[in-house]
């Protein structure tokens, strides 16, 4: 009998986030007749936590988020968290996340391991990666200690790349794994409420919070609404955060209850997602948006700012639209599909000519590169 390769995924928590989903998606499919898989998290809070699949051993440091942790994650060495977290070997650690769960890693001992670093975000300031660091020359001294990075898209690793060209680990892109087959079973799903359906219905998924741009969302509909280009329109966002206090506001404001709603957190977007003419992400930055990938699957079109991966999930813009990723370009590119409604059904009819999107092919490129190591 073969000898099962032991891999360790270490990442932050499991909320609702797009990484998170993806995690949980791939080790579903991944085969536990060739890997022996465990999941470590530092905070084991999370609606993911439940949907861990049977066969993966999970286990994490601290039942929940507390207040100085990051300073903590600082002040104490990365070779501390490995001893009290990690503790046996592996054939391969993957710190699935930036800054933390990466850092962590870094500081297996084991010269036989294998430590994988995954990026998941378009970088654009070195800031951004320092949190869980103790300094920049930590951080870069850490991903030099990996075996290898992992980015989600073409463009997460250029921008990498152009901010850290000390950093001379090898480097690859693997798209993210997305269950397609649960995705349009899910789909078929009746709403438990009746939605307040429009003419043109567009829906956002993510969370809410200032990095995904919604107030940017609500004041281009302002002005759109003042121009008399939304009637009949409804804006459905889907998601839960920081955010959600202020953009509720911002949407009383502005005056715009009758066309945009917030659903809050739902574990099964693609009900309402399936049912849109349009789905739309206004983010600053994305890695490899998983909500994006899930609207093309569906035949959703997409309105989207310009962050990584959009390029590569969309055809070039072959099922969407991609502006520049500004205010006034979201503003005019929203403007241009509502006064032009013939373009949104030109995207639907192209996507509905794409092949049809598989896991396995995704999953055996996972399998190819861990094999590899």
């Amino acid at each position: 009998m073969a000898i099962k390769k032991k891999i360790l995924f270490l990442h932050f928590d499991l909320k609702g986030g797009g990484a998170e989903r993806v995690l949980i998606n791939l080790l579903k499919h991944l085969d536990l007749n060739k890997y022996d898989i465990t999941l470590k998290t530092i905070f084991g809070t999370g609606p993911h936590v439940k949907d861990i699949p049977p066969g993966i051993k999970f286990s994490y440091l601290f039942r929940y988020e507390f207040r100085g942790f990051t300073w903590l994650m600082r002040f104490l060495p990365a070779t501390f968290w490995h001893r009290l977290l990690i503790r046996k070997r592996y054939d391969i650690e993957v710190g699935y996340l930036e800054s933390a769960p990466t850092r962590i890693v870094s500081a297996c001992p084991y010269p036989d391991t294998k430590k994988v670093g995954w990026l998941h975000i378009e970088i654009h300031d070195r800031e951004t990666l320092l949190t869980g660091y103790k300094d920049e020359n930590e951080m870069i001294d850490s991903y030099n200690k990996l075996d290898q990075l992992v980015f989600v898209a073409h463009k997460t690793q250029e921008c990498f790349e152009d901010l850290f060209p000390e950093v001379q680990t090898p480097k690859r892109v693997i798209h993210n794994v997305n269950d397609f087959d649960r995705i349009y079973n899910l789909a078929q799903k009746e709403l438990s409420n009746e939605l307040p359906l429009g003419d043109l219905n567009i829906c956002a998924v993510n969370k809410l919070t200032k990095l995904k741009g919604f107030h940017r969302l609500i004041s281009a509909c302002s002005r759109l609404k003042q121009e008399g280009l939304m009637e009949k329109v409804k804006i459905f966002i889907l998601g839960k955060g920081k955010e959600s206090f202020s953009l509720k506001r911002s949407i009383e404001d502005s005056n715009l209850n009758d066309h945009i709603k917030l659903l809050g957190f739902d574990p099964n977007p693609y009900k309402y997602l399936s049912r849109m003419d349009l789905f739309i992400c206004t983010s600053y930055r994305e890695g490899y948006s998983t909500a994006t990938t899930e609207a093309v699957a569906l035949g959703v079109p997409v309105f989207t700012t310009d962050c990584s991966g959009m390029d590569e999930i969309l055809e070039g813009g072959k099922y969407g639209m991609i502006v520049p990723n500004d205010d006034e370009s979201i503003y005019q590119g929203l403007k241009d599909l509502l006064t032009h409604r013939e373009k949104i059904k030109q995207y639907a009819d192209a996507i509905s000519q794409a092949p049809r999107m598989t896991t396995q092919r995704l999953v055996d490129e996972y399998e190819k590169f861990f094999d590899s190591l």
